[in-house]
C-alpha cells in the first residue's frame, strides 16, 4: 500500500492527544462525582453508567477517527489501467524578428514584452499543442508542434534579431513556414498566433491571410508597440551602440502598424490584439480560443493506483453514527423494591 497524502501523518499526534484527552476528562468526571456525593446516595443522584458501553463508545470514536485520519492519508493499493485523453487545439506562435522589434517604445523592448506574452500563454495552456515559428525577411521552425511547454519557454530565453541574417518583414514566408506545422496533426483547429509590429516590407498581407484562410487557419495577430514608435538600437556584440539610420544619415523612427495586422485578422477570421497590458491581452486570446472547437489530438494508456480511501471514511461513518446511538446509561434513578 501506497499513500498520496502522507503529509496528513502529523494529524496522527492529534489523534492521541484527542484519545488522552477523552480518558482524562472521563476519569476527571469520576472523581468530581464522588468528591461531591455520598455513595449510598449516588445512584439517585447521578444517572447508572456501564463502563463497558462507555469503553465501547470511546473505542468507537477513536477508531472513527483513526480512520478519517487514514482516509485523509489517502491511501492506494492495487493498479489500473487508465486512459487519458487529450483534447485542445494546435497553435503556432508566430514571432517577429526583425530589428525593429529591438524598438523601446514599450518597455523594456517589443521583443522582451512579446516573448513575455508567449511565455505567460503556454502558462495557460491545457491540452493543447504548441510550436514556435520565428520570422523577418525569411523564416524558420524553432520547435515543432508540442506539449513540451518548457522546451519552448527555453528557445524564448534566447531569441534575438540577430538570429536571422536577412532582416525586413515578409508575412508571407512567415504564414508559409507556419502552415508547415500543420502538416499531419489532428484535425482539430488551427491557429496561428503572429505577434508583430505590423511592419510589413513586402506587401504580403493580402497573399498570406488566403494562404491561411485557404487551410482553415486562423489567425490571431496581436500588435506590439506605440504609434508614437521610437528608434531602432543597433547592436554590435550585444550591446546597443547606435541607432538605425536611413541612406540621408537620419534616425529611423520605426512605429506600430496596426492596419497589416488587422487585416490579417479579419480576412482569417481571426482577432487583432493590441499588446498595452499583458494580462488583458492573456485574457483575450484565452477567450477567443475558447470559441474554437477542440478535437481529440492524442490518446494514451497509462497505470496508476486504486484510491482507497472511502472505504475507509465509509466504516468511519458508520463507527460515529453507533457510537451516537449507544447510550452510556443503564437505569436512571430506579430503585429496587
Amino acid at each position: 500500500m501506497q499513500w498520496g497524502e502522507l503529509h496528513n501523518i502529523w494529524l496522527m499526534i492529534l489523534l492521541v492527544v484527542v484519545i488522552y484527552l477523552s480518558i482524562t476528562v472521563y476519569q476527571w468526571r469520576e472523581r468530581i462525582k464522588k468528591t461531591f456525593t455520598d455513595k449510598e446516595l449516588f445512584p439517585f443522584v447521578f444517572p447508572i453508567t456501564s463502563s463497558k458501553r462507555y469503553g465501547f463508545k470511546i473505542i468507537a470514536f477513536c477508531l472513527a477517527l483513526f480512520l478519517i485520519v487514514i482516509a485523509l492519508m489517502d491511501p492506494l493499493y492495487g493498479d489500473r489501467e487508465v486512459k487519458v485523453k487529450r483534447e485542445g487545439i494546435d497553435m503556432v506562435f508566430l514571432l517577429d524578428l526583425s530589428t525593429s522589434m529591438n524598438t523601446q517604445d514599450v518597455a523594456p523592448s517589443r521583443l522582451d514584452k512579446a516573448t513575455k506574452l508567449i511565455t505567460e500563454t503556454l502558462h495557460q495552456l491545457g491540452g493543447d499543442r504548441a510550436s514556435l515559428v520565428a520570422f523577418a525577411a525569411n523564416a524558420y521552425t524553432v520547435s515543432p508542434l508540442t506539449n513540451d511547454y518548457a522546451a519552448i519557454e527555453s528557445y524564448l530565453q534566447n531569441v534575438n534579431t540577430e538570429l536571422i541574417s536577412s532582416q525586413g518583414t515578409n508575412y508571407l514566408n512567415a504564414i508559409q513556414e507556419a502552415t508547415k506545422s500543420f502538416k499531419g496533426a489532428a484535425n482539430s483547429s488551427k491557429l496561428i498566433v503572429l505577434i508583430s509590429d505590423g511592419e510589413d516590407n513586402e506587401e504580403t498581407v493580402s497573399q498570406a491571410a488566403k494562404i491561411a484562410k485557404d487551410q482553415g487557419i486562423y489567425i490571431l495577430t496581436v500588435g506590439v508597440g506605440t504609434q508614437k514608435g521610437g528608434p531602432i538600437p543597433v547592436y554590435y556584440n550585444g550591446y546597443a551602440e547606435d541607432y538605425k539610420k536611413d541612406q540621408a544619415g537620419n534616425t529611423v523612427i520605426s512605429h506600430l502598424e496596426e492596419k497589416n495586422l488587422r487585416e490579417l485578422a479579419k480576412d482569417t477570421n481571426g482577432m487583432y490584439i493590441r499588446l498595452d497590458n499583458t494580462q488583458e491581452a492573456l485574457s483575450e486570446i484565452s477567450r477567443y480560443k475558447a470559441r474554437l472547437e477542440k478535437n481529440e489530438i492524442s490518446n494514451s494508456t497509462t497505470r496508476d493506483m486504486n484510491h482507497i480511501y472511502q472505504w475507509f471514511l465509509a466504516v468511519a461513518v458508520g463507527l460515529l453514527f453507533v457510537e451516537l446511538l449507544t447510550s452510556e446509561y443503564k437505569i436512571f434513578n430506579k430503585k429496587k423494591k
